[in-house]
């Protein structure tokens, strides 16, 4: 017995991005994956419809020149996502007008993914009791009473000679198995301390509100993160899932620790770096319904949940809440999905909202919840400082002293420099050209502990070189400096200062982000030097200043989300200081003293600076008054994809939307890319105008194009 299946194969494409019918085998269900023949090529392919074997239909593809194929094998023996995930994914190839099948693909471990490419789960050996012997030596006999039930062959204890003659003989025999999780225990720490007036006022408005989406609006300090744990242990009660999302990996390891010691629970952690194995296993544990809470990066919005009381969103206005990626989704939007879906709620958190969110929750789409004081400390003061005229030294002698005060009282500090590496430019004397990435179109980082020159764009690196590639020169020469070349100045004119450092160099290992964390949470360190990722979620009481270096070239960006960047920021970076009571002060090193942002920042004010900035969107027509959906065609032939660009231009002509472009955006891993952008204040007008207009004219130009609906940016 046979069914016709309808299979979306793995190429994520947008020219084959359709169904194929196929036959496979009765037991084949919606939502397996199959390994099929197409275009003379094995691949993996996705059930999505499935219907009996109808020889009619069979003969009237036949009469049309189709050949229906068999699948060449079913790959799983169960679906490997749900029909509500399925469906899911239908709706994001809509909204995102990305192809199908790279919606299926982002919601999966690469255990289960759709492709070629997959990986099997890892397995172990089990021993089991087949029969008992007649008559065993003393040591059998304490191997058979350990096999009173199944067992890992590591967790034996008895005599590996004595296990193998049962085994030789007969007796035990040893299997494969699937490995599973190890669950892990911890001691339960309840709270020593109640919420607060407000913290209570603003937890009756989130059950109250008929609104199924909530801006909690607080500021650094305002105890946020304590109303997520009280909502997650009401769910718990209800034996309901909680998610709570975070954007940052470190930030991950700090949520869960506070989980874990409230609930007394081994809660599910997904996030990059875990290992494929481990991220299948906690997607496992979530399909099984074996755990409450969940903890985790934008990758966790896709799992397996069988009914999620709360989706909370941590620091929502971060970027990378976006995926970078096909398909170009945004964390938010499919969690109002999923949400609607299950009949639960959405906590959208942070002290500095998108403006998309904040003007949501103004014009009462949202609900606005404000927390608008910290449980602890107090806000502390933010002053601006130039930055030094000698451009040899990074820090001013104004900053060197400031940071000498506060290591005299013992306490800690916190020093922003949102650039990596030692310097980002390295450039010949002679002939005045910087060494480039010969596979991008983008300056080659110096990264001075391992002598390399790196692209932060395609991870190309190489040895620092001796002569200049252009010219043969061997005067080459530094420009400008990363948190490197920073945590060496430092060394240099504070003596005795003890130093981590927290960039991405500095925690590619397992457990990385955490460690440093931990030694600086224990006063193994004064100062923790680092990106941006140490703006969000840190709380330590001994910290009591917070620098930040370098904001002049955010604000001076043309991106016109540049200056939101800046301020939240700013913002997030200063309330790392002043969580105790602990006299803390923010220095910020720039030139820009009077640029208009810096009179909300002085007063930590987010409302003020919301509505000067969104004039200056409404001047310029930019988002949230408008939608902007961004095509980038790409290919190796730079001359064949400008001709490409400008046809589709030409093409993309509309009363009611703005065409921009086209625009050469240079080569990146050896792969030229131009882009076009389409600017309207109807979004569903925009998605239809353009799949209609790409529909037209694939006919014509076979070109390769990726499509992100609300770009976080334009640089």
């Amino acid at each position: 017995m046979q069914k016709l299946i309808q299979v979306y194969i793995e190429h994520k494409q947008l020219k084959l991005n359709q169904a194929y019918t196929y036959l496979a085998p009765f037991s084949c269900e919606i939502g397996m994956r199959v390994e099929v023949k197409f275009n003379n090529q094995t691949c993996v392919g996705f059930v999505v419809h499935t219907e009996l074997y109808d020889q009619s239909k069979i003969d009237e593809f036949e009469h049309n020149g189709i050949e229906i194929k068999e699948v060449v094998r079913v790959i799983d023996q169960e679906p490997v996502l749900n029909q509500e995930l399925i469906d899911l994914g239908f709706w994001m190839a809509e909204e995102t007008l990305s192809p199908v099948i790279s919606c299926f693909q982002v919601m999966l471990p690469k255990v289960k993914r759709i492709s070629s490419s997959y990986q099997d789960a890892q397995v172990e050996k089990w021993v089991r009791l087949i029969k008992m012997p007649e008559k065993c030596s003393p040591l059998q006999n304490e191997i058979i009473q350990e096999l009173s039930v199944d067992k890992r062959l590591s967790e034996i204890k008895g005599s590996r000679s004595s296990l193998t003659t049962l085994i030789k003989n007969g007796y035990v025999e040893t299997y494969l198995k699937e490995k599973t999780y190890q669950d892990q225990k911890y001691t339960q720490k309840l709270p020593d301390y109640e919420l607060s007036d407000k913290q209570n006022k603003a937890l009756n408005l989130i059950h109250s509100t008929d609104k199924s989406v909530i801006c909690l609006f607080g500021k650094t300090g305002s105890g946020k993160t304590e109303l997520y744990l009280k909502l997650a242990e009401e769910a718990l009660k209800q034996n309901r899932q909680s998610l709570i999302c975070v954007p940052e990996i470190a930030l991950t390891e700090q949520m869960v620790r506070r989980v874990q010691e409230r609930f007394g629970q081994d809660v599910v952690v997904y996030h990059s770096h875990l290992s494929d194995h481990e991220r299948y296993l906690q997607y496992k544990r979530v399909s099984e319904n074996e755990v409450s809470l969940v903890v985790g990066t934008r990758s966790a919005i896709f799992l397996p949940f069988k009914d999620c009381a709360w989706i909370i969103l941590d620091e929502e206005h971060d970027s990378s809440y976006k995926q970078e990626s096909l398909p170009y989704y945004h964390t938010r939007d499919v969690a109002i999905k999923r949400a609607a879906y299950f009949n639960s709620k959405v906590i959208l958190g942070s002290a500095t909202p998108s403006f998309e969110t904040y003007a949501r929750a103004l014009k009462h789409v949202y609900q606005l919840v404000e927390l608008d004081e910290r449980v602890k400390g107090v806000l502390p003061p933010i002053r601006v400082i130039n930055n030094p005229r000698n451009r040899r030294t990074i820090l001013a002698q104004e900053t060197i002293d400031f940071i000498q005060s506060r290591l005299d009282r013992k306490e800690q500090i916190i020093l922003l420099l949102n650039r990596r590496g030692f310097a980002p430019v390295f450039q010949c004397v002679e002939c005045s050209k910087a060494i480039e990435c010969t596979a991008c179109d983008r300056l080659m980082v110096y990264h001075k502990e391992d002598q390399t020159l790196k692209c932060h764009s395609c991870g190309l690196s190489h040895p620092v070189p001796r002569t200049c590639p252009s010219c043969g020169s061997s005067k080459l020469r530094m420009m400008g400096y990363g948190t490197q070349r920073l945590e060496e100045e430092l060394h240099q004119r504070i003596e005795g200062l003890r130093i981590l450092r927290m960039d991405k160099d500095s925690t590619s290992n397992k457990n990385g982000h955490q460690k440093i964390l931990d030694a600086f949470n224990h006063y193994e360190a004064d100062l923790l030097l680092g990106t941006q990722m140490i703006a969000k979620g840190l709380d330590n009481p001994r910290v009591s200043a917070s620098i930040i270096l370098d904001i002049d070239r955010s604000l001076l960006r043309t991106d016109y989300r540049s200056i939101e960047d800046a301020f939240s920021l700013i913002l997030q970076t200063a309330g790392r200081s002043g969580r105790s009571q602990l006299q803390s002060e923010v220095v910020i090193q720039s030139d820009l003293r009077e640029h208009y942002v810096f009179n909300s920042v002085f007063k930590h004010d987010y409302p003020r600076f919301f509505n000067q900035e969104m004039g200056y969107r409404k001047l310029g027509q930019n988002p949230p008054y408008t939608y902007l959906i961004t095509i980038t065609l790409y290919g190796s032939n730079q001359e064949s994809l400008n001709r490409n660009a400008r046809h589709l231009y030409e093409h993309l002509e509309h009363d009611s939307i703005k065409c921009l472009g086209p625009s050469d955006m240079g080569k990146v891993n050896y792969t030229y890319k131009n882009r076009i952008i389409l600017k309207g204040k109807d979004l569903n007008e925009m998605r239809q105008f353009l799949k209609k207009t790409l529909d037209e004219t694939s006919s014509i130009h076979k070109w390769d194009c990726f499509i992100d609906v609300n770009p976080m940016g334009i640089l």
